[in-house]
């Protein structure tokens, strides 16, 4: 082989390499698998309506889709509350995973992986899930329950920024008290923590019905402000 051919593949690798960091969401392997629990928990978290709707939901949930045959394919109530989110569970499992094997190798990730993300899942069972078992059960698909929803999965995509977050990153916390050595990371963790779990926490109200609009909106000001009170105490702390 021509030195010239050897040096266009190794052009042609390095164009690969660049292209696969660019589209193929790297980040650490411990954020990866952080990210996945917490998405896998998200998509879980519509079994809990399901449950609470359990008596309203019919046997068979009508689906609207017609069959060849001209039936409805209907589903089973236990596969609408528990196969659904179940399936989107398995499915974004397997997406994280393709998106770690294709970062580990350097290459680009499928068309429908890199569209999907790691949060195409959590968003899907979230909204159309619960959205299906409401409809099933004769509730209404309203703003004071995809509100609170919504809020909480920006939380956690918010919180998952901020996990890791650099300095260079546009979107950051950026007050005196993350400026000192050390601070950075540890308040940028620290909201990261604070808010994933708000979300998860915010996701398990609305599902359970413990006054989702009231609860959420406390539970999102107390995250908000929790990474502000805890990187003002460091930087008491480090003053006295």
């Amino acid at each position: 082989m021509s030195s010239k051919n050897k040096k266009n593949q190794i052009m042609d690798r390095r164009a690969e390499q660049q292209a696969a960091r660019f589209f193929g969401k790297h980040v650490s392997r411990q954020k990866a698998y952080l990210l996945a629990a917490v998405t896998t928990a998200a998509c879980a978290a519509p079994m809990a309506l399901g449950l609470r709707l359990w008596r309203a939901i019919p046997e068979l949930v009508e689906t609207g889709l017609i069959l060849a045959t001209g039936e409805d394919d209907s589903l089973p109530r236990y596969i609408v509350v528990f196969g659904l989110p179940g399936l989107m569970c398995v499915l974004n499992l397997i997406c994280h995973g393709q998106l770690l094997y294709n970062q580990n190798r350097l290459t680009v990730p499928k068309t429908p992986v890199r569209l999907l993300g790691r949060w195409g899942f959590p968003v899907l069972s979230v909204i159309f899930c619960s959205g299906m078992m409401l409809h099933a059960a004769g509730e209404p698909f309203s703003l004071p329950f995809i509100t609170p929803c919504v809020l909480a999965l920006a939380l956690l995509m918010l919180g998952a920024h901020m996990w890791d977050c650099p300095r260079s990153a546009k979107l950051a916390l950026r007050f005196s008290f993350t400026q000192r050595d050390g601070d950075w990371q540890a308040v940028h963790r620290f909201a990261g923590w604070v808010w994933m779990a708000a979300g998860l926490a915010v996701i398990a109200v609305v599902m359970t019905g413990a006054a989702p609009e009231l609860a959420a909106a406390g539970l999102a000001l107390l995250a908000g402000a929790a990474p502000f009170a805890y990187g003002a105490a460091r930087a008491a702390a480090a003053g006295k």
